[in-house]
């Protein structure tokens, strides 16, 4: 089943980065960011809602919870077992939802093997994409994470990185 997961998410990508026009833009001209989490990372909504409204941009957080039936979260975008396929990618209804949005940048803090987080990650038309790795040859900005990962330290770093753009 992963096997074949892997072949549609790679046809996806391939088409998405097709029409994905590449560019890299400084902190000053990113106004609109997305950011994907999955609950596989240890989170405090708290700290993540701080570091979104002390960023002064808008920050939509897209939160992936296949395990769950249920949302967790009223104001993150939340996906759960209700939206993903048989190959545990997202369903069709998702990537036209995800086709119409427009972001300056998308970071996606998902491990390489979170192939719904790719799925989405791809699906999201943005100049600028980061990440940890370039799975399927979608990232623009790799940014590898620490050891020990915190979710807040990596999106400073991140943050960092993209002031340093000029």
């Amino acid at each position: 089943m992963k096997s074949i997961s892997e072949i549609l998410l790679k046809s996806q990508a391939t088409k998405d980065n097709v029409n994905n026009k590449k560019q890299f833009l400084n902190w000053d001209a990113i106004q609109k960011i997305a950011i994907i989490i999955d609950n596989q990372t240890q989170i405090n909504k708290n700290v993540i809602d701080k570091f979104c409204l002390d960023s002064k941009r808008f920050i939509e957080i897209y939160y992936i919870e296949l395990n769950s039936k249920q949302a967790s979260f009223g104001d993150w975008q939340c996906f759960t077992s209700k939206q993903k396929t048989i190959f545990k990618l997202p369903k069709q209804v998702i990537k036209s939802e995800l086709n119409n949005k427009q972001f300056d940048c998308v970071i996606n803090t998902c491990s390489e093997t979170n192939l719904f987080a790719i799925s989405i990650f791809s699906n999201i038309q943005s100049p600028l994409k980061c990440s940890d790795n370039n799975t399927f040859d979608q990232t623009d900005l790799i940014i590898l994470k620490s050891q020990t990962f915190n979710i807040i330290d990596y999106l400073n770093d991140v943050l960092r990185y993209l002031k340093m753009i000029k």
